[in-house]
């Protein structure tokens, strides 16, 4: 390198000069202290947005879960408690119908209680790489790239096969309730 990228005053031979180059450095420096302070107030802008958006995301994410799994495990208990009532079992047609529709209930319950574990265990990660790359940041070196939709996928995929699983016992269950109605 030379002198004159080391020392910006390298140049100047009288004070008047060395004044000058200073005054711009002062400039310069205020001009990127009000670009940093406009860029920060975008980012933090835009991060209050996130964050409400994230919230209202998880929110409702929380109430689709509990909503499923109450839906389920309360059809799956009011067909087994009540059925008998509807179609008499004793002779029943296609009672496999029946069986298939509580086995996708059970399943829908299993699903939709696995999803907050795994949800949480994902959890953990995300935090355990912020943290290093908070370290990684500290220490000047690069990111550590984070997929964050794809470590999530796992509940999206928990969460929609309970639904599925669900909607899935429900057919069954009025399938089941249609060809004895039908029947009879």
């Amino acid at each position: 390198m030379s002198d004159l990228t080391q020392n910006p005053y390298a140049g100047a031979k009288t004070k008047k000069e060395r004044q000058a180059i200073y005054q711009g450095l002062l400039l310069r420096h205020e001009n990127d202290v009000e670009e940093y302070e406009r860029k920060r107030t975008i980012y933090d802008g835009f991060i209050s947005i996130w964050d409400k958006q994230r919230k209202i995301q998880l929110e409702a994410d929380n109430r689709f879960h509990k909503n499923i799994l109450t839906i389920a495990a309360g059809s799956f208990g009011v067909s087994f408690a009540f059925i008998n009532q509807i179609v008499p079992l004793k002779s029943a047609v296609h009672p496999a119908v029946l069986v298939l529709s509580w086995l996708f209930f059970g399943l829908s319950i299993v699903f939709a209680v696995l999803e907050p574990r795994v949800g949480s265990v994902i959890q953990d990660k995300l935090l355990d790489d912020i943290e290093e790359n908070i370290e990684l940041g500290y220490e000047g070196r690069p990111y550590k790239e984070t997929r964050r939709w794809l470590l999530m996928l796992p509940t999206r995929i928990l969460n929609w096969l309970s639904f599925i699983l669900f909607a899935m016992g429900v057919v069954c269950l009025i399938f089941f309730v249609y060809l004895n109605m039908a029947a009879r």
